[in-house]
């Protein structure tokens, strides 16, 4: 593996393109974060790439923009490894959240190497505070490999130290189909994955909204379908990326505080969710950090869009 390109954003991350074969699409991203509202000796974040690309093809996302199959599990270990020197450093064997997050480039539930790499991070590193996330789309045909997972969860990572996150994106079919344009499975299945993932004492899975114009998300849906007991909400505004751009997609929100976002979160709280707005540091998207764009620079650079 070697470093090809970084990126830093404001001090609170650091993106690398890695490259781990020498095929033109050889080449993926990796990241060193840090949470602004959280002390670096309570919390690191580490995020890696599962696929070459992705095959889900999102129009927001420019790690979508072509495919190439899996990454092995020496491949996804070596940017873990690499990140750990690079940017937790020592602090990591002390910090009691250390998040692995696989949610870079790829759809990690289509990749098996991913289970073999969750359940050996223990011991491989063993530090305690490891927390893996994984932050998926739950393409159909993939509930053996979340049940797999599951039980790598309650074997290894009880007690809160584990989290999945669910890219719902609307709560009506067709604002999903056209957010995600791959089969994928649907609210109630989401619920079921919420009641199999979220024992007594876990954490409650995240449900995600890239919060896109014209995308509906509605509580009422939410609230019939999922039990606030084990999930919430996290909303985001829509990523200035190439392909959001060109597929003319606009973002609800920007900064967090517009009535659009303030009354929805209302009801969301009305409706029972625990929810929370995640708005980005300008410098992160001035560096161009979100996923996929340092790997896809040559073909179609992001660019800027202002909300409609």
């Amino acid at each position: 593996m070697r470093i090809e390109r970084t990126l830093e954003a404001g001090g609170i991350a650091r993106v690398h393109l890695v490259r781990l074969r020498e095929e033109p699409w050889g080449a993926v991203e990796c990241v060193g974060a840090l949470d602004p509202a959280v002390p670096v000796t309570e919390k690191i974040v580490l995020v890696v790439s599962s696929q070459y690309g992705c095959p889900v093809g999102c129009p927001m996302c420019d790690a979508g923009r072509g495919f190439h199959g899996n990454l092995e599990a020496k491949d996804i270990f070596a940017q873990i490894d690499f990140l750990m020197e690079s940017w937790a450093g020592p602090a990591a064997r002390r910090c009691p959240k250390l998040k692995i997050q696989f949610a870079r480039m790829g759809e990690p539930s289509l990749n098996p190497a991913v289970l073999e790499v969750v359940s050996a991070l223990p011991r491989r590193y063993g530090i305690p505070g490891i927390m893996p996330c994984i932050a998926t789309t739950a393409p159909k045909g993939s509930m053996e490999w979340f049940e797999r997972l599951a039980d790598i969860k309650d074997g290894l990572f009880g007690s809160g130290m584990f989290q999945l996150q669910f890219s719902v994106q609307s709560t009506s079919e067709a604002g999903r189909g056209r957010l995600i344009p791959y089969p994928v499975t649907s609210l109630s299945g989401l619920s079921r994955l919420c009641e199999r993932f979220v024992r007594p004492g876990d954490r409650r899975a995240v449900l995600n909204f890239a919060a896109v114009e014209g995308a509906p998300i509605e509580p009422g849906v939410l609230r019939d379908v999922f039990d606030p007991a084990r999930s919430l909400v996290k909303l985001t505004p829509l990523n200035p990326t190439g392909r959001s751009a060109a597929s003319g997609l606009s973002t609800m929100f920007r900064s967090g505080v517009e009535p659009e976002v303030a009354d929805l979160v209302s009801a969301l709280e009305e409706a029972g969710f625990d929810v929370i707005v995640s708005v980005g540091l300008e410098a992160e998207s001035e560096a161009g950090t979100s996923c996929g764009q340092l790997a896809f620079a040559g073909s179609g650079a992001p660019e800027r869009f202002q909300k409609s």
